[in-house]
């Protein structure tokens, strides 16, 4: 028989605002929304969090958890995974996208209407760009990329980075809705940009 955890309310709140934001948006979903969604009052809410903008900040300190738990193993084991390791990053963070799609959507209205969330964006950007550089390093080191320069490192990075970031915003204006089909169409574009970058050419 599985146990079942009693989530707090402050985490109720976080996964019922985050349920909301996917579906709705953060304009159209105000605390008293959230609240009455959640059966509790907003005094109760408000002790918990301040605002929406307090609630945001919270949704991505997990997500901050939850990335660079799955990322990192990914990234160190490039050695052996090689190519492989690039196509695994490419469906965690979309798999780990779907979860937090709001996000992804609303990215630069966000961090403009919050400079704490856009401190901490930037340097989890900057954290994601240097695992990216460590899965690059370990993949030539690897055998199953070619020698690049420090540059072609990390320009390689950014292209790759670039692609994963914001492939859930290109599907979403191509109006494509499948995620099965889109993931696979992305992971065929990751491994069409490591073409020109292999040991074997």
């Amino acid at each position: 028989m599985t146990k079942q955890v009693k989530l707090k309310t402050r985490d109720k709140i976080l996964e019922k605002a985050l349920a909301l934001y996917n579906e709705k948006g953060t304009s159209a979903v105000t605390t008293n929304h959230i609240a009455v969604a959640l059966g509790i009052s907003p005094g109760n809410l408000y002790y918990h969090f301040r605002n929406r903008e307090e609630i945001i900040l919270h949704i991505f300190k997990r997500m901050e958890a939850e990335s660079r738990e799955g990322f990192e193993p990914i990234a160190t084991g490039a050695h052996d995974l090689g190519i492989q390791a690039f196509e695994e990053t490419f469906r965690f963070i979309q798999q780990f996208n779907q979860r937090y799609i709001f996000f992804k959507r609303e990215l630069p209205i966000l961090l403009r209407r919050d400079p704490e969330l856009k401190v901490r964006f930037n340097a989890v950007h900057v954290e994601t760009l240097g695992l990216i550089r460590t899965l690059i390093d370990g993949t030539v080191t690897g055998g199953a990329l070619r020698h690049l320069n420090a540059e072609e490192r990390q320009l390689l990075a950014e292209m790759s980075w670039m692609l994963t970031l914001f492939w859930p915003n290109y599907l979403e204006i191509s109006g494509e809705y499948n995620f099965e089909q889109g993931l696979e169409r992305g992971v065929a574009m990751i491994r069409l940009l490591l073409q020109g970058f292999k040991a074997d050419l």
